[in-house]
């Protein structure tokens, strides 16, 4: 009577960045707004520190809504676009 080797199956937490059965992983949408937010923290403290008076929080709040809508809009068309292939 012959045995056969035994090869130990591995297996991969669904955090890490093995692809053993063809999934991928998707970006996060959190960590990228949380990340353009402290980046307009940043810029925002920065203008009001190097020019203050140049540009009003009003201003700064608008445009921040505006460029987290066009990034969340570009990175939902990225994860389409990525999914379909």
């Amino acid at each position: 009577m012959s045995e056969q080797p035994h090869h130990p199956v591995e297996h991969v937490a669904s955090g890490t960045s093995g692809d053993l059965h063809g999934n991928q992983r998707r970006p996060r949408t959190g960590p990228i707004v949380w990340g353009a937010l402290i980046l307009v923290f940043c810029a925002f403290v920065t203008q009001r520190t190097l020019a203050p008076g140049t540009v009003n929080a009003t201003t700064w709040i608008i445009a921040s809504m505006i460029g987290l809508g066009a990034l969340l809009l570009i990175v939902g068309v990225a994860v389409i676009f990525r999914s379909r292939r």
